[in-house]
């Protein structure tokens, strides 16, 4: 359950950092955008898991 909810969590960033990579090896100027964006997906996850304590979860078990 836990690690379902990380995984989640971090599906944006991920994405948004796969598609990054791919423009940037296409040589596309796009992909700063979504490198920018990978950042901003990365933090709102953490802000997701704060928001659900999932702290609480891995102390209390």
């Amino acid at each position: 359950m836990v690690a379902l909810m990380i995984a989640c969590a971090g599906l944006p960033s991920m994405f948004a950092t796969a598609c990054a990579t791919l423009l940037a090896l296409k040589d596309r100027k796009q992909w700063v955008w979504f490198a920018g964006l990978a950042i901003l997906a990365g933090f709102a996850g953490l802000t997701v898991l704060n928001m659900l304590e999932l702290w609480r979860y891995s102390v209390h078990g």
